[in-house]
């Protein structure tokens, strides 16, 4: 397995310390995104990107992908994100990362999908070819994940990969397919062979017919409510998840995106000890 980390401690204050952090805790990977140096995708972040790629190396630690949350669908802000984007695939090219992430319409609001989906689709649509097309023509290969209440779900992610003509790879954020009611096992069971990087995230649920939890929880898109936790305090079904994903002979890096709030180095800690006892409970499963 190969366990790595996405979401840092806010006491980490910039990636070549998170490089150390995920050394000291046993993680084979470390996936940057826009803050500290990399704040913003300019030249010091290029030269940024060389000096952690190199550190990463020496120190055993692989940077696998670098994330980004944008939106290239509305209509506001998407020419300036797309070529956002663009900036940061330079970015991904001098780290030598093999993908680039990259949401689509991160909303998690009734009020960002406003226009009818077919619509929206088609904005996804040209943006996601666009940034595919300059990333590819610098070594980095382009992925998206479900995410958000629009492009979210089996029907309508399925309906984004038929549409888009490219070759994007799939993240399952595992966690993210609760906002519209549906469960990690059966996004990973969909898209399994398509699936090259995976997000692993837990949350606890409660009904919304149930008093309000507080303004710490998230709403889903059909009115329920979750909170992030640690790797196994919540309801995502790692092991059927695992074992979906060692059938379908995936190879890449599961890295943790935790954002509950439990202490982070802590909650980080014991994410990784569970995740990693799941996985080894997944790969003992035999069938016949």
């Amino acid at each position: 397995m190969k366990l790595g980390i996405f979401c840092l401690p806010p006491t980490i204050k910039n990636f070549f310390e998170a490089v150390d952090f995920a050394k000291e805790n046993g993680l084979a990977g470390l996936e940057p995104y826009p803050i500290h140096e990399f704040a913003r995708p300019d030249k010091k972040a290029v030269q940024a990107a060389e000096a952690l790629a190199t550190y990463a190396r020496e120190n055993g630690v692989a940077l696998p992908c670098f994330s980004i949350g944008i939106d290239i669908v509305s209509e506001a802000k998407r020419k300036e994100n797309i070529e956002t984007l663009k900036r940061y695939a330079d970015v991904a090219a001098a780290m030598g990362v093999p993908f680039l992430h990259h949401t689509i319409l991160p909303t998690l609001s009734h009020t960002g999908g406003k226009e009818p989906f077919h619509k929206l689709l088609k904005r996804a649509v040209a943006g996601i070819r666009e940034v595919y097309d300059y990333a590819a023509s610098v070594g980095v290969k382009t992925v998206c994940e479900d995410q958000g209440f629009v492009f979210n779900g089996c029907e309508r992610f399925e309906m984004l990969l038929s549409s888009v003509d490219r070759d994007i790879g799939v993240v399952a954020d595992l966690g993210n397919i609760l906002f519209v009611e549906e469960e990690a096992a059966s996004f990973v069971g969909r898209f399994a062979a398509q699936i090259v990087h995976v997000h692993v995230k837990d949350y606890l649920c409660k009904s919304g017919g149930m008093p309000f939890p507080g303004e710490e929880w998230y709403e889903t898109r059909q009115g329920n409510f979750l909170r992030g936790t640690i790797v196994g305090h919540g309801v995502v079904d790692f092991v059927t998840v695992l074992r979906i994903l060692r059938s379908a002979g995936f190879q890449g890096f599961y890295c943790l995106e935790y954002e509950g709030l439990e202490e982070p180095v802590s909650a980080i800690q014991k994410s990784i000890r569970n995740f990693t006892r799941y996985y080894e409970d997944a790969q003992t499963m035999i069938y016949r």
